[in-house]
């Protein structure tokens, strides 16, 4: 389980790296509430964008890593967040995948539909 954590925030940290260096500014990260977390949370033009961190070997399937019972946690978990820190913006979830210490692959504007 330590390892898994260190990896996990090994990539939050390179997730972290990659959305500054693309201009976008780190509002937060390991934002938790009782049945959620977001991993990174960053902001842009006007938009927020949650960022999930899965740390894989390889990517198959987006739906394989991200089950829609996830969604609905981190979806949940946003709206607790824009709530409590009152905020009106439009928002998008992103999945980034880290392999091997690099970023592999970022999803954008991952949905429920």
């Amino acid at each position: 389980m330590q390892n898994k954590r260190k990896l996990g925030q090994i990539g939050e940290e390179l997730a972290v790296e990659y959305y500054e260096k693309n201009g976008y500014e780190i509002l937060d990260t390991n934002y938790t509430i009782p049945g959620g977390e977001l991993d990174v949370i960053a902001q842009k033009n006007g938009e927020i964008v949650f960022v999930e961190v899965k740390v894989v070997d390889q990517i198959d399937d987006l739906m394989w890593y991200i089950k829609p019972q996830k969604l609905k946690f981190l979806e949940k978990t946003i709206q607790d967040y824009m709530y409590k820190k009152n905020l009106e913006f439009d928002v998008r979830l992103d999945v980034a995948f880290v392999k091997n210490n690099s970023i592999l692959d970022v999803f954008e504007n991952v949905t429920n539909s």
